[in-house]
Formats: C-alpha cells, structure tokens, sequence
C-alpha cells in the first residue's frame, strides 16, 4: 500500500480570506465550514468545534490509523492534535492581518489513548497575548471528559496585512474522492506476530523491520520511516509533503512533535531487553525556523541521553533537507518490565500502560 502522502493533498494552503476578519470571526467561519479546512485537518479529521474570545475548542477522531502495529497509541499523538487549538485560541484574540507561529510546545500525558477513546477533545485558553508573542494552554480529554494530557504553548506573532475589501480566489482544495485519508480502513499491519513479540529484542525487531520493509499504519498516513537503528539512537526522515500544512506553506509544528516523539521512542526502545516496553510521560519543543512544504525530506535524529533504572530521557534533532536545524526536542519514558510479554499474552496496550505509568507517578 502507498503512503497517503504520495497523493495529492487536499485543502487550503494560502488562503488569505482567513486573515481578513478579526481571528475571533475567522474561527467562527472555520467552525461553521464558511471557510475549507487545511490540509493537516483533512488527513486527521480534527476540527475546530467552539470558539470564543482567547478560547478554542478542537475534536479530533481516534482512529486506527494513528497507532502502530501493536495497537498502541503513540503519546506524540497528542502534540500533534494539542498545536492547532492552542494556536488558534491565540489567534482568536487577534485583530485582521496577523498570522502566528509556534515557537514551543510542552505536553504532560496523562493516561494513554485507549480502543475505546473515540474522540481526542481539546480545550485551549489563552494566557497572554501580546504584540509579538502569545501564550495559551490545553487540556485534552477524551468523549467522556477523562482527562488524557495537558499542555502549554509560545507562538510567535508578525503581521500580514491583507485588504480586507478584496475579493479573493478560493484555493484549490484539490481531489474529493477517494474520502479524506482519515475516513478510510487503514493498513493492515504487518510490524510482528504479537504472539510472540515479547520475545524479540527490541533492537532486533527494529531492524528486522528496517530490512524487511515492515511497516505501521501511521507511517503509511505520514509517510515517516527508520532509516538507522543502533543502541540507544534512531535516525528517520518524514517527507515535506503539503498534507502537513495547517494553512501555510510550513509543516504543521505538531506533526514535526509527533515525528520527534516517535524517533525519541524507537531510541529508547533500542535499548530495552526482550519483553519490556515504555510509555513516554512527558515532551518539549522548540521549533528554531519554519520547514517549508516540498522542501525535501526533513532529517530526525534521536539519541538516549539518560539510562535509569526506571526512567530514560531522550532528545532529537530535525533539520531539513538543507541541514539547518528545525526542531529540538527532548522526552522522558517510563519503562514498562514484562508489557511486551502482557501484549502476547492478550492484555490491552492501554491497560499495559495504564498500569505502568499509575506505579511510576506513585514512585516518582
């Protein structure tokens, strides 16, 4: 099966209506489908669903398309959905001709997305907004109002002053069929057998998958893959492709998040025995200049940085295809002793996890 992002995109890149009105109006546009949806949106699903002054509200479908070939739900999955609301409840505080980026992202996860868990609901706030920075948080929750991961942001504001008389072009949106990818029955994985995964070396199995084109179904939504993997350290590339656009011509800062904290996780993991795995607890970016949608691919490189006997910390870089530097992140996991011997066995990822991180923040 192709990646989703060898096709073309759908949604709007470019469209300068949306910096016409006040921010307040324009999310109120998006919110009613006044205005078309970017990219990023149609590849996910998530939308905005209530705004008000200095707040947005966001949803954004659970779908098996986000986990990897065990079934687990990857913690990165929550910056990903996280940047759009709590960009957008910024901008709503914004007068006409104002764009904003995303300078830093910082999440806390709480409990791991679960088969169950239907919807992510995010619930963004402002905090300060000023002339050249604004600053919001996030609490994200699933359908039933269970508090999944809570985060916080900087975004950076310029001007980009538009008339706001003009009749402007609606963008082209491009195809309507097949369905938006998120729509779809995803891949069927073909990572391991989970009958015996908790008996693999992690290491093993990571260039078992490397070497035999093995694969996960968020990496044929994305298009993300290993290219080296060795003790402690993972080097991947994710394309610049234009379905990662939240509306602008640069990659979607939570997408570039979830790329970080995936490569972090295949480091960390490297280093494990056969039968444990991890849950990540928490993660930090800082983004250092836009990357650009076709620009060629973008360069992540992850490194262990700390070996405890609980806990590992990690970082990676991104550079694009130029070598200047994107990204820099850094995240801590919780090992898991015996959850890749539990997946065997036919316990849940989500009970796995759920179990491990609720001993490690009694322990810790």
């Amino acid at each position: 099966m192709d990646n989703i992002t060898d096709e073309p995109h759908r949604g709007a890149i470019g469209d300068l209506r949306a910096l016409q009105q006040p921010g307040l109006e324009t999310f109120r546009r998006f919110t009613h489908g006044q205005l078309p949806a970017p990219p990023i949106w149609r590849l996910t699903g998530m939308r905005p669903t209530e705004v008000g002054l200095g707040r947005a509200t966001f949803s954004m479908p659970v779908t098996p398309w986000l986990a990897d070939g065990t079934g687990i739900y990857w913690g990165g999955l929550y910056a990903l959905f996280a940047d759009s609301p709590l960009a957008s409840a910024i901008w709503t505080t914004l007068p006409a001709g104002k764009i904003l980026t995303t300078s830093e992202l910082n999440m806390c996860f709480v409990r791991p997305l679960t088969a169950s868990t239907r919807n992510m609901v995010g619930r963004a706030e402002t905090v300060h907004s000023g002339s050249q920075v604004g600053l919001s948080t996030i609490q994200i929750t699933d359908q039933d109002g269970r508090m999944l991961a809570f985060g916080s942001t900087r975004c950076l504001i310029a001007d980009l002053p538009v008339d706001p008389d003009e009749k402007l072009p609606a963008p082209d949106l491009g195809p309507s069929e097949p369905p938006d990818p998120y729509l779809r029955d995803p891949p069927a994985a073909n990572f391991c057998d989970l009958k015996k995964f908790g008996e693999m070396t992690p290491i093993d199995l990571q260039q078992t998958t490397i070497t035999g084109g093995r694969t996960h179904p968020i990496w044929h939504l994305t298009g993300y893959r290993p290219l080296v993997i060795e003790d402690g350290y993972c080097m991947s590339v994710i394309p610049s492709s234009p379905w990662f656009s939240n509306g602008s011509y640069s990659i979607y800062g939570g997408l570039l998040a979830w790329a970080a904290e995936f490569t972090m996780g295949a480091a960390v993991y490297s280093t494990l025995p056969a039968g444990d795995i991890f849950a990540t607890l928490d993660m930090h970016i800082r983004f250092t200049r836009p990357a650009a949608i076709d620009s060629g691919d973008l360069i992540l490189k992850g490194a262990v940085q700390h070996r405890g006997r609980q806990l590992r910390v990690s970082s990676c870089n991104i550079d694009n295809a130029e070598g200047k530097r994107v990204a820099m992140a850094t995240a801590s996991a919780l090992l898991v002793p015996g959850g890749a011997r539990q997946l065997s066995e036919g316990l849940r990822p989500e009970d796995i996890i759920a179990r491990a991180t609720a001993r490690g923040h009694k322990t810790g």
